[in-house]
Protein backbone atom coordinates (compact mmCIF):
# COMPACT_ATOMS: atom_id res chain seq x y z
CA UNK A 1 0.00 0.00 0.00
CA UNK A 2 1.35 3.77 -0.96
CA UNK A 3 1.95 5.44 2.22
CA UNK A 4 0.21 9.11 2.07
CA UNK A 5 2.51 11.73 3.49
CA UNK A 6 0.79 15.33 4.05
CA UNK A 7 -2.57 16.45 3.14
CA UNK A 8 -5.45 15.44 4.89
CA UNK A 9 -5.26 12.20 4.20
CA UNK A 10 -1.77 11.62 5.49
CA UNK A 11 -2.84 13.97 8.54
CA UNK A 12 -5.61 11.11 9.13
CA UNK A 13 -3.59 8.03 8.51
CA UNK A 14 -0.60 9.39 10.67
CA UNK A 15 -3.84 9.62 13.83
CA UNK A 16 -4.57 6.37 13.11
CA UNK A 17 -1.14 4.75 13.99
CA UNK A 18 -0.37 7.39 16.91
CA UNK A 19 -0.83 5.78 20.30
CA UNK A 20 -1.73 9.12 22.03
CA UNK A 21 -4.55 10.07 19.92
CA UNK A 22 -8.27 10.00 21.44
CA UNK A 23 -11.13 7.43 20.44
CA UNK A 24 -13.05 10.44 19.23
CA UNK A 25 -10.08 11.07 16.94
CA UNK A 26 -9.68 8.03 15.25
CA UNK A 27 -13.04 7.75 14.54
CA UNK A 28 -13.18 10.85 12.49
CA UNK A 29 -9.09 9.69 11.07
CA UNK A 30 -11.02 6.58 9.88
CA UNK A 31 -13.95 8.05 8.30
CA UNK A 32 -11.79 10.44 6.29
CA UNK A 33 -9.63 7.77 5.01
CA UNK A 34 -12.49 5.60 4.01
CA UNK A 35 -13.70 8.09 2.18
CA UNK A 36 -10.63 8.74 0.65
CA UNK A 37 -10.12 5.50 -0.25
CA UNK A 38 -13.75 4.69 -1.85
CA UNK A 39 -12.68 7.72 -3.84
CA UNK A 40 -9.63 7.30 -5.10
CA UNK A 41 -8.32 3.76 -4.81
Amino acid sequence: MVVHHGGKTGKAASKLASKKSSKATKSKAGKTLKAHKDAKH
